[in-house]
């Protein structure tokens, strides 16, 4: 009797999941965006990520000429040595010296730069994304939007990708930071014109 008592419960409770389950199913509407196919699909990402991979380009010749530059010194040094001056030979030492210090600093600069430019864009990215996917999913009435690296299985009906690929090239672009041309340096004051003493003085 007992046996039986706890078969019917547990049959109970088999179908009370199992409804629960369907009906949630039901409830639930759920779409994900493929961002590796956003990737390749989106014009507006692609060229951002070529501006970079050029600033990229950009800081590195301008630091192979000047590692260049201290390599050149470096060699005159090692082959006119013995025919300089002390004072000459001293100086090129010198502003070897002076090169090898540049170069320390324009690396970290560089580092620095391409750093910041990479986590600015990558905020920037983001906080417009999350937006776009928040108002595609009010829009069509859907419960939530994942990433689809988090599924093993899905169909297909469910992606949104292509409409976010197409919000997000409609998106005016802003030139980054980085792209824009730097403040020209200020020219030196002038020295004050000094007048002559006049005749008899």
């Amino acid at each position: 009797m007992k046996r039986h008592a706890v078969t019917a419960v547990c049959a109970t409770l088999t179908m009370l999941i199992f409804s629960a389950g369907t009906c949630l199913a039901q409830q639930l509407k759920v779409g994900f965006v493929d961002f590796v196919e956003f990737a390749t699909k989106s014009k507006k990402a692609q060229e951002q990520q070529k501006k970079f991979q050029e600033l990229v380009a950009q800081k590195q010749s301008a630091l192979e000429k000047k590692k260049k530059e201290m390599v050149d010194l470096q060699e005159q040094i090692q082959k006119q040595g013995p025919m300089l001056t002390e004072d000459k030979r001293n100086q090129m030492i010198k502003d070897l010296g002076l090169k090898e210090m540049e170069l320390k600093l324009a690396e970290r600069e560089a580092e620095n730069l391409l750093r910041n430019e990479q986590r600015d864009a990558q905020e920037v990215f983001q906080r417009d994304v999350v937006k776009i996917i928040s108002e595609i999913r009010k829009q069509k009435g859907l419960t939530m939007i994942i990433n689809a690296s988090a599924l093993l299985s899905v169909d297909d009906t469910l992606n949104v990708t292509e409409e976010v690929v197409k919000a997000y090239d409609a998106q005016k672009t802003t030139a980054p930071a980085a792209a824009r041309p730097a403040p020209r340096p200020a020219a030196p004051a002038k020295p004050a014109d000094q007048k002559k003493p006049g005749p008899g003085r």
